[in-house]
């Protein structure tokens, strides 16, 4: 209580003498829930309505006039004395910082205390919700205090956003600008790259605030493109990346990164080590020296990137996820994050059919995306698995379109690139030839009737320039095969 309190009057202190740059931020992360003394909550949001109306911070005769008529002449004079005391305290603005930030803490901590009393309420004796709905037994309980728990992470991982008026930043439009030409004259990429040469000509690769998702049907080698992603920005790019994986364990997806780069020329290995070597314990003795210099390299070499990856837990939300990308931030600066995958994760709130829940995850995904770290925002990217109807369509016709990822509009709404793979997986083959297509491209161009073909070593998650001479026939024809839509309805499944 006492610490609340304190904060809260650091806060006040640091805002009254006309510091309206300080309550704009105090008004982007705090509300007067954040204030358990009732005339600080008061006096906070006074200043708010006056800074709404006359674009200033609120001087004391301005009080005195808002309260007169309002509340008794005694509380007048105290609201008056608690206003001299603020103006007369001295504030760094590292302090403004961070007790804003503890504000935000306690109030987590009290949410967090009424979640738990609410679940045990639950257990002992059941209770009805908002919309009359009762809630009894431990699963109820569970439930509750899952959604709860996310509420709070996301309250608390609630990031302050960039804004201002352009008519202020000339000189640093043009600086970006200037950054970014430099970058093009040198060769260099601003964003980051898949490592896919055609699908990176078509991007230029992801900026902060973009999400991508890589579709296909089972096998298609989704989670295996976005290894090929996570290990080019880590080790081509020198780009931090986090990759969340649900879908397969930890052990699982480093053995995919180990066997991507062991396929570096550096190392003398034509085709690199197999994943599944890997994981029998069977690469030859002939590469273990190799595999000792892959892994030594990969550990070691300061020029790379960080790669962390997370096993996320069943039952994790995309605030889960956040809480857990905050304590990672703390490391190091993310600059990538690849969720594996999307549609495994839960809804932070318990929503009436699957496809509202995965809108829900997508939605919340974009925002994490996009305002993350105060507003600098990451770039995340997940496979995205299509039905069955849709594989049959794009059997037949050689591409997917968007409306394939209809289990939910914001599939196709949330996302800023979507590119899909299509293989023929009836080729039991270690290495061969995809067809990739950019479906949507929302900062470029995109090519919808123009896929194009990538190779692809299932083994090593590497993904190389197809060879024309080398191209199955099957892959020809569906290029070749005529654009009917006409059965487009009934194939799409929602």
């Amino acid at each position: 209580m006492s610490d609340a309190l304190s904060h809260a009057k650091v806060v006040l202190a640091a805002i009254i003498p006309g510091r309206r740059d300080l309550l704009d931020q105090a008004q982007r992360q705090l509300d007067g829930e954040h204030f358990i003394e009732q005339t600080h909550r008061v006096m906070f949001q006074l200043l708010e309505r006056y800074a709404e109306v006359a674009q200033a911070v609120m001087p004391r005769a301005a009080l005195s006039d808002i309260l007169r008529g309002q509340v008794d002449p005694a509380k007048i004079l105290l609201y008056e004395e608690l206003y001299d005391s603020f103006a007369s305290t001295q504030v760094a603005d590292s302090d403004f910082t961070w007790s804003v930030q503890q504000l935000r803490e306690l109030d987590a901590e009290r949410r967090t205390l009424e979640a738990l009393t609410e679940a045990a309420e639950i257990l002992r004796s059941g209770v009805r919700d908002r919309r009359g709905t009762e809630l009894r037994g431990h699963q109820d309980a569970r439930a509750t205090l899952t959604a709860r728990f996310a509420e709070i992470d996301r309250a608390l991982n609630a990031q302050d956003a960039p804004e201002g008026d352009m008519r202020n930043e000339a000189h640093e439009m043009m600086a970006d600008y200037a950054q970014r030409h430099r970058l093009h004259e040198s060769g260099q990429a601003r964003g980051i790259l898949f490592g896919i040469p055609e699908l990176d000509h078509y991007t230029g690769g992801m900026q902060p605030g973009e999400m991508a998702l890589i579709a296909g049907y089972s096998s298609d080698g989704k989670s295996t493109c976005c290894a090929q992603l996570g290990w080019s920005a880590a080790i081509e790019q020198g780009r931090n990346v986090v990759i969340m994986t649900t879908e397969t364990t930890r052990d699982q997806f480093r053995r995919k990164i180990v066997a991507r780069h062991s396929v570096l020329p550096q190392f003398g290995l034509a085709e690199g080590i197999n994943t599944r070597d890997l994981r029998n314990g069977t690469v030859p003795p002939k590469d273990l020296y190799a595999l000792q210099a892959v892994i030594q390299d990969l550990t070691q070499n300061q020029s790379y990137g960080r790669l962390y990856i997370a096993q996320v837990p069943r039952g994790a939300t995309i605030a889960t996820c956040e809480a857990r990308l905050y304590r990672i931030q703390r490391m190091f600066n993310i600059e990538l994050v690849v969720f594996d995958y999307f549609q495994l994760l839960r809804a932070d709130v318990r929503r009436d059919s699957d496809r509202e829940s995965l809108g829900s995850v997508l939605k919340d995904a974009k925002q994490l995306t996009t305002t993350f770290d105060n507003g600098r925002g990451l770039v995340t990217a997940s496979p995205w698995q299509v039905n069955r109807k849709a594989k049959e369509y794009a059997d037949v016709h050689g591409m997917y379109l968007s409306e394939h990822l209809a289990e939910t509009a914001e599939a196709t709404n949330s996302p800023d690139i979507i590119a899909s793979l299509l293989s023929n997986t009836d080729v039991d083959q270690r290495v061969r030839d995809v067809l990739m297509q950019l479906l949507k491209n929302r900062d470029g161009e995109t090519v919808k009737q123009s896929p194009f073909r990538v190779r692809v070593d299932y083994g090593t998650a590497a993904f190389g320039r197809a060879q024309a001479t080398a191209v199955a026939s099957s892959l020809d024809s569906m290029v070749s095969a005529p654009q009917d839509l006409s059965g487009l309805n009934s194939l799409i499944s929602t």
